[in-house]
């Protein structure tokens, strides 16, 4: 049997999540201070959220959440990011189109919901498909995004979080609001974000290129700024999207969880309260969302580095209404949304989505230290910024199941191969071999001394992981 108990992990996630705690500490009191100064930056002081309560929950739905502080009760945080070209050069302009290129107006290219329990300590990223063929309140039957309509200058934010109010049966407490201009400069006061992307997106000649994003990059690990970035999590016509809004899903899920986890490794956590303005000015939010608020989420973002947060994903079906390409929500989702507003271990839906490799953010990896001297902890770095689960930590070879092979290898308990062959393209060259004794964790990577990380060759690169 596997044992995950954390006087048995290599790495010392207590004094991790205890440093991370003091530092959030003591920056909630830099913090007071600093509000005084940026406490308008990015907020709708005219803006569509009342005072008090956020979004009231659908008339059909649950009972209202108890009034409170979010620290304090399970909270609902509604993340959208829009197609708008405000703010860009005319060079990024050409490069990712003007508002006449794409049609005008704004739209939502992204939706997610953050919900936190402090209760529970669980956090859930629950991401929306763009083409969601959903109700929207006084438009009628329509994709979810173009529920933004308006911007957030005007209804748009009302409007979508009323629609997935609706959809989900779930309060919306806040909003947070981001145009590509903000992500860019995002991602830039960040110094760039660590990423690993696989050699099977790359085309013929070894380039990820997505013409209609504008990326055009070398796989392999790689730190991209703002610009990359946004092309990377825009991306949906790359090998292996057979549908496309699932696909880009998937890597927004998989760069959302590296930002996390190099953002609370412990040389960047001090980094944390000087990040507090330059990220609070490229974001728009209600004027509710308080100090408290925001410091209580980056805590229960803390989550992601100790396998306390969930990835999930609205599933649904790809189809047709009239001539749009649209996505269907499937029945299941219904077991998703209910789990969430009970409180309840949520189930496996919504981890793979239709037609579409399960991402990495989904993938709970540990690390086996069969005296690797050091490359244990090297793979571990690689795969965090590849966007994997890496919660578990590094385990010693004691730990390794009595049936598995010695040496180097990709152990996967029956019925995770997908987990495992998704897996096996960030280590390439690894065998993969199935574990009757794997516990607690659905795979797991053997590393010995002197591995590291190969290049892929392009046979391997050309096969997709499984759907």
């Amino acid at each position: 049997m596997m044992s995950t108990a954390p006087g048995r992990r290599a790495r010392v996630l207590v004094a991790v999540a205890a440093s991370t705690s003091l530092v959030l500490g003591l920056g909630s009191a830099v913090f007071a201070g600093l509000w005084l100064h940026a406490r308008g930056v990015g907020t709708e002081v005219d803006g569509p959220f009342p005072t008090q309560g956020g979004v009231p929950p659908p008339s059909t739905g649950p009972e209202p959440l108890p009034t409170g502080d979010c620290a304090e009760r399970a909270c609902n945080y509604l993340l959208i990011g829009s197609d708008s070209r405000a703010g860009l050069t005319p060079e990024q302009q050409q490069q990712f189109g003007n508002e006449d290129d794409v049609g005008g107006g704004e739209r939502a290219d992204t939706v997610m919901l953050v919900h936190t329990d402090p209760v529970r300590r669980k956090t859930v990223i629950l991401s929306f498909p763009r083409d969601l063929w959903v109700q929207i309140p006084g438009v009628g039957w329509g994709k979810l995004n173009s529920a933004f309509t308006g911007g957030v200058s005007g209804e748009g934010p009302l409007t979508v979080a009323k629609t997935i109010a609706n959809l989900t049966g779930l309060r919306i407490d806040h909003f947070l609001y981001i145009d590509f201009q903000g992500f860019q400069s995002a991602v830039d006061a960040l110094d760039g974000v660590q990423m690993c992307p696989p050699a099977y997106l790359a085309n013929a000649e070894g380039r990820i290129i997505d013409e209609y994003s504008s990326l055009d990059i070398a796989p392999g690990c790689q730190r991209m700024d703002g610009a990359t970035a946004l092309a990377f999590v825009r991306a949906r016509h790359l090998p292996c999207d057979n549908v496309p809004d699932f696909s880009r899903i998937g890597r927004q899920q998989q760069f959302f969880r590296a930002l996390i986890t190099q953002m609370l490794r412990p040389g960047q956590i001090f980094r944390a309260v000087g990040l507090i303005q330059p990220v609070l000015s490229v974001l728009r939010r209600d004027e509710t969302f308080l100090p408290g608020d925001l410091v209580h989420l980056v805590g229960q973002m803390r989550g992601l580095s100790t396998g306390a947060a969930e990835f999930r994903a609205v599933p649904g079906v790809s189809g047709m209404e009239g001539s749009l390409s649209v996505v269907r929500m499937d029945a299941s989702a219904e077991e998703l949304f209910a789990a969430i507003r009970a409180g309840e271990t949520i189930t496996d839906v919504g981890t793979v989505l239709e037609g579409t490799p399960i991402s990495p953010a989904n993938v709970r990896v540990a690390l086996i230290d069969a005296a690797s001297a050091g490359a244990a902890a090297s793979v571990e770095t690689i795969l965090g910024d590849a966007g994997f689960d890496i919660s578990p930590g590094i385990l010693p070879a004691s730990d390794l199941p009595a049936d598995a092979r010695e040496g180097l290898a990709i152990l996967y308990a029956p019925g995770h191969d997908q987990e495992a062959t998704v897996l096996s393209k960030y280590l390439p060259g690894v065998p993969l071999v199935e574990s009757l004794k794997l516990r607690g964790v659905p795979v797991a990577a053997v590393i010995t001394a002197g591995y590291e990380p190969q290049e892929q060759d392009p046979a391997a690169a050309a096969t997709c992981p499984p759907p």
